[in-house]
């Protein structure tokens, strides 16, 4: 009896494991068996279940990890990568083995490292250009008032810069003995013009000449004596832009004395990069606003195209003609435009948090739809321009293929453990991305010391300034951790003044198209930052910065230590000089989430 009960106890206990062991494995996935139905299956049914979804050839039981495929155990314990409990590995998981391009990965794999897919989509490319600028005055309107005489200044009527003025008022008065003379010459030839109408017409042509009015001419004869000084009167409406004069100064003969500027048209100054250039055509419309007041946008259109690029700044001037009639615009205004380009025909797109870029042949992990277990197939392909979040793909992929949009770096970091092709990797099975890498924690993450940095050449003056523009990232991040937005601004302000020094060719030969486009981007997303109207924006902005700064870090590298850290419940990157994790995406809700992903040195 009591070895009835003994086996009895055993056999429950056995059928609890089994229950157990097949929700932990197969909990929230499907398989071709139905696992909600284990707690109705016999123990004969169970064991013959194991055999056929948990053991190999042989019938061993063969264990694996959820969060590293690769490993594969006869017994059961923990990952040597990453500690995690040891699992059995399931009858699909063992049907297709990855090779040195590919992995396998469990449904509770997936869901632990957040994979996330989207297929590859064919649209015409459509890219957002935020561009800055300022009001400037038209040059066309602009006038230069001169004195063709010599004299000397009477009175200046027009007493300050600014001044508006009218069209025939009086600016100044002026005396010269050359003036004095042509009115004697005008008064005698009026009296003798029935005789010498030549004489006339040249006397009254000379003040014609120095821009005097027809009236002012008319009045020298009317009152039929000379005037020590005659006025200079303004030729357009206006304002005074620059006045040089003052009271009883002498001046010469071409002596600019005011210039006016007709500020009721105006032109837009604008900066574009110059890898921007093919997405801006003359004709394009555009929206820009003023800080004086950001809800009121004007639209207008572009005009001109500066044919030669800034050496300094690596950008191109772009023009556009707005009116202004009731002058709310001012010249030298700073403005924020919006231009919106499309290519001329549809391409093939993928988000650009897909790809891991290395330049011009990147790498995109797309699932395998045909294996009964997810499989990820690397893949290399030619990256075409980005517009916006996503990269167009000029070969490599195809129109529907599924690719990985989140988690594509933790899959490349397996591949890389596993000692198979990966951005890191381009020789796989030559050892070199073996889980037993120096600096490899038990936590899974590469703390390796070396230096990172994928492009040679890399002169020391780059790095330098680099790390210039990474300290003005740290600091930043810690205004974003003590939620101060005004501060976080000012500081992305110099992070582009010091992004600016550098230049887009900062690094020459390989590396310089690389460069040229993280250049932009850090760029872009730091102005995103200045321009946020609240601190939730300016995260998003600072969270694409952050993404660009790690993949420009991994691949120039800095100098210092610096550490990547990442949040998976914000699903989002940041860097940092220290170890302590403080999160500024979240600092009051989840000040402590994330963890150190890489040591960069």
């Amino acid at each position: 009896m009591n070895m009835t009960k003994t086996k009895l106890l055993k056999a429950a206990a056995l059928l609890v494991a089994g229950l157990f062991l097949g929700w932990l494995i197969f909990g929230g996935t499907t398989s071709t068996s139905s696992h909600a139905d284990h707690d109705r299956l016999t123990p004969e049914e169970m064991d013959q279940h194991v055999m056929e979804t948990h053991t190999d050839e042989e019938g061993n039981i063969v264990y694996t990890c959820s969060m590293h495929p690769s490993v594969r155990e006869a017994e059961p314990g923990n990952c040597p990568i990453c500690g995690m409990d040891l699992v059995p590995v399931s009858g699909a998981a063992k049907q297709m083995e990855p090779d040195d391009y590919s992995m396998m990965m469990t449904q509770a794999s997936m869901q632990l490292a957040n994979i996330q897919t989207t297929p590859v989509i064919r649209k015409i490319p459509t890219k957002v250009l935020d561009l800055p600028g300022r009001i400037t005055v038209d040059e066309r309107r602009i006038t230069t008032i001169t004195t063709h005489f010599e004299g000397r200044i009477l009175d200046a009527r027009v007493n300050f810069t600014g001044a508006p003025i009218r069209k025939g008022e009086p600016m100044a008065t002026i005396y010269s003995p050359d003036l004095i003379s042509a009115q004697r010459e005008l008064i005698e030839a009026e009296k003798q013009k029935e005789r010498n109408p030549r004489l006339y017409e040249s006397a009254r042509q000379k003040f014609r000449l120095w821009e005097f009015t027809q009236e002012q001419i008319d009045g020298i004869i009317e009152r039929g004596d000379v005037q020590r000084g005659l006025e200079i009167l303004s030729p357009v409406d206006g304002y005074v832009l620059s006045r040089n004069i003052a009271d009883q100064q002498h001046v010469s003969v071409g002596t600019v004395i005011f210039k006016v500027a007709d500020l009721s048209n105006l032109w837009v100054m604008l900066e574009a990069y110059e890898e921007d250039l093919g997405w801006i055509s003359v004709g394009d419309s555009l929206q820009f606003s003023g800080r004086n007041n950001p809800g009121e946008v004007f639209t207008t259109t572009v005009s001109y195209i500066d044919p030669v690029i800034d050496p300094q700044k690596r950008t191109v001037g772009i023009r556009a003609d707005i009116q202004n009639p009731d002058r709310d615009l001012k010249p030298d205004m700073l403005v924020r435009s919006r231009l919106t380009s499309e290519m001329d025909e549809e391409k093939l797109m993928v988000p650009a948090s897909a790809v891991l870029w290395t330049g011009p042949r990147s790498l995109v992990y797309v699932q395998d739809l045909s294996a009964d277990t997810p499989r990820f197939e690397v893949k290399e392909v030619e990256l075409g321009p980005r517009t916006g979040d996503y990269y167009v793909i000029e070969e490599g992929l195809e129109e529907g293929q599924v690719v990985v949009f989140n988690g594509a770096f933790r899959i490349d970091s397996e591949m890389q453990l596993a000692d198979r092709f990966s951005m890191m990797n381009r020789e796989p099975g030559t050892g070199r991305g073996a889980p037993s890498m120096p600096g490899m924690n038990m936590d899974g993450h590469n703390h390796s010391e070396a230096a990172p940095g994928t492009i040679e050449g890399i002169p020391d003056e780059f790095r330098d300034q680099l790390t210039e523009v990474v300290n003005a990232y740290i600091r930043g991040k810690n205004a974003f951790i003590g939620s101060d937005l005004e501060k976080a601004s000012s500081e992305y302000e110099i992070f582009i003044r010091e992004l600016v020094e550098i230049g887009d060719h900062g690094v020459s030969g390989d590396g310089h198209k690389l460069w040229a486009n993280s250049y932009s981007e850090l760029n872009r997303s730091a102005s995103q930052i200045t321009k946020a109207g609240d601190i939730a924006e300016a995260r998003e902005a600072f969270q694409l910065l952050s993404d660009e700064l790690i993949a420009a870090i991994q691949l120039v590298g800095v100098e210092g230590v610096i550490y990547h850290q990442y949040c998976p419940m914000e699903e989002a990157s940041w860097l940092s000089r220290g170890e302590m994790v403080k999160n500024p995406y979240t600092p009051e809700a989840m000040p402590d989430c994330g963890e150190i992903v890489d040591r960069l040195e």
